[in-house]
């Protein structure tokens, strides 16, 4: 009898390990798929304030401005 409890335990923690560890798995595929995507925003949004703060500056916007704004 002993044995057979002993015999059960063992089955139910392997059991039990391997349901956490496949759990595991796909949290970590979450985060790191999560992850990935702030960086790729992270770079988007550095790319756009760059843009407006390039755009947005008094002596850029009037070269920009004399350059496509005057007639030829």
């Amino acid at each position: 009898m002993k044995k057979l409890i002993l015999l059960l335990a063992i089955f139910l923690l392997i059991f039990f390990t391997t349901i956490t560890k496949n759990s595991t798995k796909k949290i970590e595929e979450q985060i790191y798929n999560t992850k990935e995507n702030i960086r790729i925003f992270e770079n988007k949004y550095q790319m756009i304030l760059l843009e407006y703060n390039y755009l947005t500056s008094p002596e850029k916007l009037l070269a920009v401005s004399y350059t496509h704004l005057t007639l030829p």
